[in-house]
């Protein structure tokens, strides 16, 4: 992968096995083998699967476009399902749309390596912000 990495998001990340990265113009890059663990009892990729890397591809491009959030948390995702994700190298692109004070409307879309659209999303992202320093840096609510 090109770009510049994207921390860890936490273990489940991990169990489902997914790497990613920044690239240049701040599109955040997910890429996932999809295997046999991710499969439904059909040969496709559980739809949960393509939500989860729509969902997280929007989330990581909200956090990271943002000025210092603490943290995102998604308000809301419409998805649209273009084809089965069948068994191979999967790669979710999202890209902030509108930055708003705290949320952040985003693009998402699922490609398979041959580059055809398996899905794509818009979603909306809360921005969880510190208060300034004098209040201790609590979360805002």
């Amino acid at each position: 992968m090109t770009g510049r990495p994207l921390p860890w998001t936490g273990p489940f990340q991990d169990l489902l096995g997914y790497a990613g990265r920044v690239e240049a113009d701040g599109a955040v890059v997910l890429e996932l083998d999809v295997g046999e663990r991710h499969v439904n009892q059909y040969g496709v990729a559980h739809g949960g699967i393509t939500l989860t890397l729509l969902d997280a591809a929007g989330g990581l491009a909200a956090l990271v476009a943002a000025d210092a959030p603490e943290r995102v948390a998604t308000i809301s995702m419409a998805t649209n399902f273009v084809r089965g994700v069948m068994p191979g190298r999967v790669r979710a692109v999202g890209r902030v749309e509108h930055m708003g004070g705290t949320v952040a409307h985003t693009r998402m879309e699922l490609f398979d390596a041959g580059g055809r659209l398996l899905a794509e999303a818009q979603g909306a992202y809360r921005l969880f912000r510190r208060r300034d320093a004098g209040d201790g840096g609590s979360p805002a609510p």
